[in-house]
């Protein structure tokens, strides 16, 4: 369908009114998981840190360990499992921006799917070789997830789309020419 000016940006103004509140509800623990898409440089990571941020303020005021971080660039399996354990407790939230490795790799995938398990109790295992001592061979994740990507859906792994709430951020539309 042919859409004006004003019809793609009441749109687009209204999915991003809708990415603020689903990270609201992330960060509230009504949301377990959720993933942004859409293509570089739309202010998908700007939206999502501004409620991260509003929701760490009392850590920070307070001095106390933040319940939110923000993981951007890359993270190995191992990685992904030690950031997972370090917020596992059900008041965090971990945000992946532009991680994307993370969602094309076979064992970060594994690691994720017991993450975002729709069971009530979610054990996350690692049962290759850990180097570092703090670091147990399984855990239960309480937190949740967000995911912030340049990849489509239809290049996310399906189990993972389906264990979270999706935002598509493309802007792609028809317009009138005048």
């Amino acid at each position: 369908p042919v859409e004006t000016d004003e019809e793609a940006m009441a749109r687009i103004r209204e999915r991003f009114d809708i990415l603020h509140e689903m990270t609201k509800a992330s960060v509230s623990g009504d949301i377990r998981a959720m993933i942004v898409s859409g293509p570089p440089g739309v202010g998908k990571s700007y939206g999502v840190e501004q409620e991260i941020d509003k929701a760490c303020l009392f850590d920070k005021l307070a001095g106390k360990r933040l319940r939110a971080e923000v993981v951007k660039g890359s993270a190995t399996p191992i990685g992904l499992y030690q950031t997972l354990y370090k917020y596992s407790d059900a008041n965090c939230v971990v945000v992946f921006d532009v991680c994307d490795s993370i969602l094309l790799d076979d064992v970060s995938l594994n690691l994720l799917k017991g993450a975002l398990d729709s069971y009530s109790r979610r054990i996350i295992s690692w049962r290759a070789d850990i180097r570092d001592e703090d670091l147990p061979t399984s855990f239960e994740f309480k937190g949740r997830v967000i995911f912030i990507s340049n990849l489509s859906s239809t290049q996310i792994d399906q189990a993972i789309i389906t264990r979270s709430m999706a935002v598509d951020l493309s802007m792609t539309t028809a317009q009138k020419v005048e």
